[in-house]
């Protein structure tokens, strides 16, 4: 009897109607998992050590690892692609969170109230050091023109900022005034109030973010890394944000993450850090299991997947 193994941690109802559904198949958690399991495992539901194990065993049969994050840049890749086996992400559960979290990064800076708490946490004056402005008419620069790019470009739309995309060959995007192909992109760099990285993180995008890039702004904008640590150097972020190549940093994702509380970004007025929280929302475990299920129910009907399928030479 083939194994489904739930490493997501799932309500009692859940899996109590999935196992109704599919009296056919075993639901076990990785507590109830033995060795001699092992070659009965099919699917997967959720990331755990195991995982190295299936795939090292020529008698594996693991086929579909449904993972509960957008990105996948954690998996060994290149191992599963090897062994066939099928990978399906959660890609935009997340994407209003983040495209508030932006926002709210963005609007804590120009409205003042990140100056205001470093200002009520240190000389209490009453008054500013910063003069405060709106979004409207400003440049947003979205490395990402996915579900999570098309979020932020169109909440950002609302408080009348112009947008512009970046991709892989600067293709159109909805909810994007105008797209850029990541190879060209010195321009929109120069015009660029705020940037955000939306990207995933691949050999191409690994430390994207760096000095060369930082040279080319010229308006001092505000960079927000909502999509992986390693995509910026964080020595080359030091050094611009020195030289006020930048204005500020938010980072929702860091490298190393988690930063260690010894590191000096924490002590910089001029970058805000989340613990990588951007996308919580609520009612997470209901809406990964209801991707899971739509994609369990397709792949019992014939091995394909109803969504979110990962391409595995593009990590992404």
């Amino acid at each position: 009897m083939p194994i489904a193994l739930m490493v997501q941690a799932t309500k009692p109802a859940q899996l109590a109607t999935i196992k109704a559904q599919y009296p056919e198949w075993q639901f076990k958690t990785v507590a109830e998992l033995t060795p001699a399991d092992y070659d009965q495992v099919e699917v997967m539901f959720g990331n755990h050590p195991v995982l190295n194990q299936l795939l090292a065993r020529p008698t594996s049969r693991l086929k579909w690892l449904q993972v509960i994050s957008a990105g996948v840049d954690y998996l060994p890749l290149k191992a599963l692609a090897q062994a066939h086996v099928l990978v399906t992400n959660t890609s935009g559960i997340h994407a209003d969170a983040i495209g508030e979290s932006v926002l709210a990064a963005m609007l804590t800076v120009v409205r003042g109230y990140h100056a205001a708490w470093v200002n009520q946490t240190g000389a209490k004056q009453w008054a500013l050091p910063v003069r405060t402005t709106t979004l409207t008419d400003k440049q947003l620069l979205i490395f990402g023109t996915g579900q999570i790019g098309q979020s932020i470009a169109k909440k950002a739309t609302a408080l009348g900022m112009r947008i512009v995309g970046v991709n892989t060959s600067g293709h159109p995007a909805t909810n994007f005034d105008d797209t850029v192909a990541l190879h060209d992109t010195d321009q929109a760099l120069a015009q660029a109030d705020f940037i955000v990285n939306a990207l995933p993180l691949t050999p191409t995008t690994h430390h994207l973010f760096n000095a060369d890039l930082f040279a080319k702004t010229t308006r001092s904008p505000m960079l927000i890394n909502i999509g992986r640590g390693p995509a910026v150097s964080t020595p080359d972020l030091v050094a611009a944000l020195d030289r006020h190549q930048l204005s500020m940093a938010a980072l929702d994702v860091t490298e190393p993450e988690p930063l260690a509380p010894s590191d000096p970004l924490w002590q910089r007025d001029d970058v805000l850090i989340t613990p990588h929280i951007s996308g919580q929302i609520d009612h997470f475990r209901a809406t990964v299991f209801a991707i899971f299920a739509a994609n369990f129910a397709q792949y019992v009907k014939d091995g394909t997947l109803a969504r979110n399928q990962v391409d595995l030479t593009r990590g992404y």
